[in-house]
């Protein structure tokens, strides 16, 4: 009562010694693999079956048989059993390598089952029996990371196993993530300062790893940012190397690196200016000594010898003072012992290099780089903040220093160079303060409006008030304390602030943002302000240039810009380009590009913008091409009496016309015989209606300036010219009456093309044509002689009731 699908295996001694077994039971086992790497598990589990009901399935083959058990086990994710199977299958290991890893993938296993304790102990075994210096460190990662307890010393325990492993020679190539990871168990302790020691050395060991080394930049940085040290923050930001696809939120780092150095260039200006105010503030006498020593300094940091009188802005001057020296390894002792084995030489050595070229870091190419930074005048990286201090008299308090974009790292370190630098007469500490005041309010407002910390910024404003009591900015500063104390939740210092604004600055137009608290929120708008800037955009449309504009300078005067839309400001810049005010139309376009970053008409105004940028150049090429062009923005001349107009009467097309592949007629093209039975026309007392006969589309604009639509023809002669199918059409202006003007996309084979036609433009006019609102315009499909009838009659009405009796709801 089995089924038997192995090959017997009944060998003696003999044939175990000199023949191989039968593979044919091998690759019973192998197509178990096989069939589960292809998902046929079902397949599978049928010869597992089969074959543990085999008698004469051999036993030399249970080991692998139960790692293959295993295996279909693991890939369906039932880790319970894939364990029981791979106990089981530990002695078909090879050698100590083999088991070894074979317990990590059992530790593995029973971490993801949850049974910490085991994956544990086998995490132990796989350290004991391994040499591979990678599976080490993650072993001991893993079991580091499993700690139940939440004492701290068995996180330091852990941490501090990672760092003696990071110690070894034999670990030194895995020393970034042996660093990395010991920076991640800190952070799970937490201990914040031992994490960005860790990480900060994992970037200084990684010399490869480009997406571990961007990895620990961004916790630096992050880790930086949520304890608002923001230098520091946006020093590992600017780290990044953007080009590395395992970042997956580029657009918010690089949102957040560009708010940050605002931040950083307004805190060095301050600091740059305060420390050269603190300089000046000295005694003559300590001023003189401050900066001698500091001078002194300097150049001894950059290499040059005293008596240079500071003259580093050469790099082959910065040489020359370095090509006079001793031949330290020649032998000159009475003993003759080698340079490196006379320890009076090796002194004398390090002593003269010390003197010459000061303490130097064991870097590359660091003699290089010294006279590069003379010769250039480098400057440091925001955030490193060297101190030059020194000791004033009894009489002066406190001490001066110099920040890192001050006179540190300028190109002139002598003492007259230094020194010119600090403001000493009234109009240079004026200089100084206003630099200062302007900084610090636009600190606060960095602060405000670009990283949302609401504290730094009254921080920053209420040092502004402080120092600068009469730099309010028109009031903005009143306000934009009143809104900090307002998120903060003080409400009693927000209407304090609030109020001195309304005392002090009545007709500012930040009184009216806070008598019109609704104009911050694009939300919540003021009906009447809406209502007014509709009309104002129904003046550009309709051509009432003159009135559109003094209304709009007249509503910006009360509501500010938070009741503009993109729509608005694109039809002020065509109708400025139409003038041939090019400087205030890219203006415009600008305010789009920069207020309204996610809306289709920002593409629009960037191509508009580099057009007018070579609009000179444009011109002048197609003027020497003498090319006569058809007026864009004039209307065409429609005679209203009927005595004078040609009296047209429609006539009906029986044939067929050779067309492009989207329904166009090929121009010049001779009548076919038609292939197919004809529908019936249609008409009324007006108009004769027939769908055989070729079509246009027609779209008609109701009081529309001829300025926008020239630019709705442009934007459809575009858009036709980027479809393949499509690229025949020909658009044209034409005028129905004083109040309607249409244009004219010509010309379709019968009624179906022009009615496909018309859904596609009709469905792609609100992203085309987004500035013209949908009211202004509807598309219609009418034959050239309809056409002419139409603009004799001027009754539209009377040929839409005409359409929709042939396509019911259509029209």
């Amino acid at each position: 009562n089995f089924l038997s699908i192995s090959s017997k295996e009944d060998r003696n001694i003999i044939d175990k010694a000199f023949s191989r077994p039968p593979s044919r039971n091998d690759a019973f086992v192998w197509q178990i693999r096989t069939l589960t790497d292809q998902e046929k598990y079902a397949e599978a589990a049928g010869l597992i079956n089969t074959l543990k009901n085999d008698p004469f399935f051999p036993k030399r083959l249970d080991t692998y048989f139960n790692e293959v058990q295993g295996y279909w086990f693991f890939k369906q994710q039932m880790y319970d059993s894939t364990i029981a199977y791979m106990v089981k299958a530990l002695p078909n290991a090879i050698d100590d390598a083999d088991r070894a890893r074979r317990e990590f993938l059992l530790a593995q296993l029973y971490e993801l089952a949850h049974h910490q304790d085991t994956a544990s102990y086998y995490y132990n075994k796989a350290i004991k029996l391994t040499t591979d210096p990678l599976m080490d460190i993650n072993a001991n990662l893993n079991k580091a990371k499993m700690l139940k307890s939440t004492d701290p010393k068995e996180f330091d325990r852990c941490v501090a196993t990672l760092i003696h492993m990071a110690r070894k020679d034999k670990f030194e190539q895995y020393r970034d993530i042996i660093y990395f990871s010991a920076a991640e168990l800190a952070l799970e302790k937490p201990d914040t300062s031992a994490a960005k020691i860790f990480y900060r050395k994992s970037t200084v060991y990684n010399k490869e790893d480009l997406s571990l080394k961007n990895k620990a930049f961004l916790i630096l940085a992050e880790i930086n940012y949520q304890q608002k040290n923001y230098r520091q923050a946006f020093n590992f930001y600017d780290s990044l190397q953007l080009d590395d696809t395992t970042l997956t939120n580029i657009e918010e780092i690089k949102t957040r690196r560009g708010a940050l150095e605002e931040v950083v260039r307004n805190l060095n200006i301050i600091d740059r200016e305060d420390s050269l105010q603190s300089i000046a503030a000295l005694s003559t006498y300590d001023r003189t000594l401050f900066i001698k020593n500091l001078s002194k300094k300097l150049n001894k940091e950059r290499g040059v010898k005293n008596g240079d009188n500071g003259n580093t802005n050469s790099a082959s001057a910065y040489f020359a003072t370095r090509n006079q020296s001793s031949d330290l390894f020649s032998n000159n002792t009475s003993n003759g012992q080698w340079y490196f084995y006379n320890n009076d030489l090796k002194g004398k050595g390090y002593n003269d290099f010390q003197n010459n070229w000061g303490k130097r870091k064991n870097v590359d190419n660091w003699r290089l780089s010294s006279a590069s930074s003379h010769a250039t005048g480098n400057i440091g990286a925001p955030g490193n903040n060297p101190d030059a201090a020194a000791d004033s008299s009894s009489s002066q308090k406190g001490s001066a220093k110099a920040d890192s974009m001050g006179i540190l790292y300028q190109r002139d370190i002598s003492e007259a160079g230094l020194l010119a630098n600090i403001p000493l007469t009234k109009s240079a500490l004026d200089s100084s303060n206003s630099k200062v005041a302007r900084s610090l309010f636009q600190l606060g407002k960095n602060y405000q409006e670009l990283l949302e910390d609401y504290y730094a910024a009254i921080d920053a404003y209420q040092r502004s008030l402080k120092r600068f009591p009469d730099s309010l900015y028109n009031g903005e500063l009143y306000l934009n304390l009143s809104y900090c104390y307002r998120k903060i939740g003080n409400l009693k210092q927000a209407d304090y602030f609030k109020n001195l604004l309304l005392d002090r600055y009545p007709k500012s137009i930040y009184t009216q943002y806070v008598l019109h608290p609704d104009s911050f929120n694009p939300s919540k708008k003021d009906t009447a302000a809406s209502g007014r800037y509709d009309e104002i955009y129904n003046l550009f449309i309709e051509g009432n240039f003159d009135a559109a504009i003094k209304e709009k300078n007249l509503a910006d005067s009360l509501y500010g810009k938070s009741y503009w839309n993109p729509q608005l400001l694109y039809i002020q810049s065509v109708y400025y380009i139409q003038k041939r005010q090019d400087s205030a139309a890219i203006n415009v376009l600008r305010e789009i590009v920069k207020n309204y970053p996610k809306n289709p008409m920002k593409e629009k105004a960037a191509i508009m913008i580099d057009v007018l940028g070579r609009r000179d150049s444009i011109e002048r090429y197609l003027t020497n091409l003498q090319i006569v062009r058809e007026k864009d923005d004039s209307q065409v001349v429609v005679y209203d009496d009927p005595k004078i107009v040609k009296n047209v009467k429609p006539s009906i097309i029986t044939g067929q016309k050779p067309l492009t592949d989207s329904g166009v007629i090929k121009p010049g093209s001779a009548t076919l015989v038609p292939e197919k039975k004809l529908a019936p026309p249609v008409k009324n007392a007006q108009f004769i209606f027939d769908p055989n006969q070729a079509q246009n589309v027609v779209m008609v604009l109701t009081k529309v300036d001829p300025v926008y639509s020239s630019e709705a023809r442009n934007a459809f002669n575009r858009y036709n010219a980027q479809s393949m199918t499509t690229n025949q059409i020909i658009i044209t202006k034409d005028t129905l009456d004083s109040a309607r003007t249409l244009l004219v996309f010509s010309q379709f084979i019968d009624a179906d093309e022009a009615i496909k036609y018309r859904e596609k433009i009709k469905q792609a006019a609100p992203s085309e044509i987004s500035w013209l609102p949908t009211q202004k315009y509807t598309f219609y499909i009418i034959s050239d002689a309809n056409l002419e009838l139409l603009k004799e009659n001027k009754n539209l009405q009377s040929y839409i009731d005409l359409l929709n009796k042939k396509y019911p709801g259509k029209f």
